[in-house]
């Protein structure tokens, strides 16, 4: 979808600047506006004004901080009870579910807002959007992720800010040039007063990337350097990503490193090595087509100074050191029929990387913002397999601890037995001797 990305100034007398907006239309009839004054850039936090306008015929238009729906600090904006105002609900996005009212949201519907001509439109003052539960906006920065909904339909004409909302017939993502934004007073940027004006300034058209467009009240030009090629991607295909890395890391994690690690343990018959190798090297090809998709994701929307993605780094060079420590293993214990030094970090590397591959998926349920029930299934899941991988290294120690037992007793029968051998033929040639 194309974004239609301009830029305004509102100019009081003298030229001296009032304020900077940037408009973004990814329709043409629903667009959205933006301003950040010059205290919040210098300070790093304070207001931020924005803008939402539409025509009725849609029940519900919505503009979101953030890249995804998970984690995105939200604002929703209605019709009011009386169908002549707006109602404006701040929600945080939770992934695949209605985004819940948000009362921490700091938010004042200003002047200007309302019902006119058929057409819907709500000037908003934020005072806590530089940060959020889910996630935190650079005012400074040159640019930031932003995401927009609709659902067209009849007016909610609602005054309750937690109202339900129906899922919307469309979603996007974008990038929002902060340049073209930011500049001017602390102040509503969106209507006119006596002393001022709002002039055009050149626009420009891109794909769910940053605008080039150059704009008055001070803001300087500077291209993003966010990646225009992940914003071009449909929402829904993001999401799919997102799941498509979740499924192939819990694919290792959750089924094939314990799987081969427990049969190893517990199981008994012929090539089960070479079963347990060739389980693991799958694991191993799983988890790196998630981190292929995990590191693209954490990239595109800055998460990698999160505990998720570095702890998955740590594990990938875990699984690519094991897979060499692995190898060596097997080699020195086919050589000395027993346990060398590389057995024993075989083992702890793998032991190791599979708790800590279970924890790192938990973490990555918390950081997309995953309900509850998804939650509750993973733990569920994720404890099941922890304590069944906890059982059968206790029941393969104890085994092994009965085998080398045995293998003891019977080396200790055959010393003894050759010991009664040498015995037995020293009396005999003893005898021998007598007679002679």
């Amino acid at each position: 979808m194309k974004h239609a990305i301009f830029a305004t100034a509102a100019l009081s007398i003298g030229s001296r600047v009032y304020a900077a907006t940037s408009k973004t239309c990814p329709e043409a009839d629903v667009c959205y506006l933006l301003s950040i004054p010059n205290s919040t850039a210098s300070s790093g936090a304070g207001d931020i004004y924005f803008q939402l306008s539409a025509p009725t015929s849609y029940q519900w238009v919505a503009l979101g901080q953030g890249s995804l729906m998970a984690g995105s600090n939200i604002f929703v904006m209605y019709t009011s009870a009386n169908g002549n105002n707006v109602t404006v609900s701040p929600r945080l996005g939770l992934g695949y579910r209605q985004p819940l009212h948000d009362t921490a949201a700091h938010i004042t519907v200003l002047e200007g807002s309302g019902v006119s001509g058929g057409v819907m439109t709500a000037n908003v003052r934020c005072s806590n959007c530089d940060s959020w539960s889910g996630g935190s906006m650079n005012v400074a920065g040159t640019s930031s992720h932003w995401i927009h909904a609709y659902k067209e339909g009849a007016a909610l004409d609602s005054d309750d800010l937690a109202h339900n909302i129906q899922q919307h017939d469309q979603s996007d993502s974008f990038i929002w040039d902060l340049s073209q934004a930011r500049g001017g007073a602390d102040a509503n940027p969106f209507v006119s007063s006596a002393s001022g004006a709002v002039c055009p300034a050149s626009s420009t058209t891109a794909s769910g990337g940053p605008s080039s467009s150059s704009s008055g009240g001070g803001a300087t030009g500077s291209s993003s350097t966010a990646n225009v090629d992940f914003y071009s991607l449909s929402y829904s295909k993001k999401q799919r990503m997102l799941n498509a890395h979740a499924v192939f890391a819990c694919i290792a994690f959750v089924a094939l490193m314990p799987m081969g690690a427990i049969l190893i343990r517990v199981a008994s018959f012929k090539k089960l090595v070479r079963l347990h190798v060739a389980i693991q090297a799958l694991a191993l090809v799983s988890y790196m087509v998630a981190v292929g998709l995990g590191l693209y994701l954490a990239i595109n929307l800055d998460l990698l100074d999160q505990a998720h993605p570095f702890i998955g780094l740590v594990l990938f060079a875990l699984l690519l050191m094991q897979s060499i420590v692995g190898l060596v293993h097997h080699r020195f214990y086919k050589k000395h029929i027993g346990r060398t030094l590389w057995s024993y970090a075989h083992l702890s590397v793998g032991r190791l990387s599979i708790f800590l591959g279970l924890i790192n998926g938990g973490l990555g349920l918390q950081l997309a913002f995953a309900g509850p029930r998804a939650k509750m299934i993973y733990g569920i899941v994720a404890g099941v397999v922890g304590v069944c991988y906890l059982v059968a290294i206790a029941f393969g120690e104890a085994k092994r601890g009965r085998t080398e037992s045995r293998q003891e007793q019977d080396e200790k029968e055959r010393n003894g037995r050759d010991s009664e051998g040498v015995s037995s033929s020293a009396e005999q040639a003893g005898e021998s001797s007598g007679r002679a």
